[in-house]
């Protein structure tokens, strides 16, 4: 009868010392987290002049505006607009294949129904480039998700995007080069969580 008492309170006392060992295991394991959201909103926007020769020019304008996020287990990292211009195609002079990069004024709504941007870029040839720009989401969202594992880390994926109707101007060196809608746009997130765990 002692024996047995005796042999059930050194069980209880291991499963405990097992159970507390556990814990200082789990308690111990560095836990990292790294969140990155971005949402971008695009307008490809085809501009013809017409040329003192006779000739038409085609010029290929493409408006990307948007936010990106990043937080290194809760502290944050990353937090910017930014606006982003390609000019491809030629006007009445010749050749154009330019791009700007900057910072900018970017708003969108959760739902992807509506984005806007306004901002100002130099590109990379010395052009000033003003863009004012919005965008009205049409149709479904599509959504894409996909969740990657492996011992020690867990990764997982949310993308959706809604195609839109952008209008807007887009100023370059003071003259008006863009001004009105295209139907070739979308608004975008991209949403990436990763957790790596060790010990």
């Amino acid at each position: 009868m002692g024996l047995s008492r005796r042999s059930r309170m050194l069980a209880i006392v291991f499963l405990a010392l097992v159970g507390a060992l556990s814990v200082s295991a789990s308690a111990g394991a560095a836990v990292q987290t790294f969140h990155r959201f971005e949402v971008v909103a695009t307008a490809n926007y085809t501009v013809d002049q017409q040329c003192a020769d006779g000739s038409t020019a085609r010029m290929f304008v493409t408006v990307l505006a948007g936010h990106e996020g990043e937080s290194d287990s809760g502290e944050v990292t990353l937090d910017e607009d930014f606006v982003t211009v390609l000019l491809r195609g030629a006007d009445c002079d010749g050749i154009i294949n330019d791009r700007g990069f900057g910072t900018g004024e970017f708003m969108f709504s959760p739902s992807l129904q509506s984005a806007a941007t306004t901002g100002t870029v130099t590109t990379r040839d010395g052009r000033i480039v003003t863009v004012d720009n919005s965008w009205d989401g049409v149709g479904a969202i599509e959504s894409t998700s996909n969740t990657t594992t492996f011992p020690g880390f867990t990764g997982h994926f949310v993308g959706k995007l809604r195609e839109a109707v952008a209008s807007g101007t887009v100023v370059v060196d003071g003259t008006t080069l863009v001004n009105g809608s295209t139907t070739n746009a979308e608004i975008e997130t991209l949403e990436d969580t990763n957790i790596t765990t060790s010990a």
